[in-house]
């Protein structure tokens, strides 16, 4: 029994988004992140493109968060009162490669 071809096409693509500016760019940034460009769903590679890999963001705090689960705090304790330990430790250890600021 054939299995029918079930793909999806789309007629339009996803904006593209690139954050940061290099030097070439008129910015001061070493690199930039680029998000969007997709005309497929996500993991769907098949079905379309998907331009720009998928990239890892992470929020901190500039206060130490009080109703949080205490399973976050065992990874993240330690950081707490230092928002600039605290994002260096989300793009160190977790990979992060933005980082927002609350």
């Amino acid at each position: 029994m054939m299995i029918p071809d079930v793909k999806q096409k789309w007629a339009n693509s996803i904006n593209v988004v690139t954050i940061g500016a290099t030097k070439e760019a008129g910015g001061t940034r070493s690199h930039t992140v680029s998000i969007g460009g997709a005309t497929a769903l996500p993991f769907l590679h098949f079905e379309g493109k998907i331009p720009y890999k998928p990239v890892v963001a992470m929020e901190i705090l500039d206060i130490v968060p009080e109703d949080w689960h205490p399973l976050l705090g065992s990874y993240f304790s330690d950081v707490w009162n230092d928002p600039v330990l605290w994002a260096k430790k989300c793009v160190e250890e977790y990979g992060a490669d933005l980082i927002c600021l609350r």
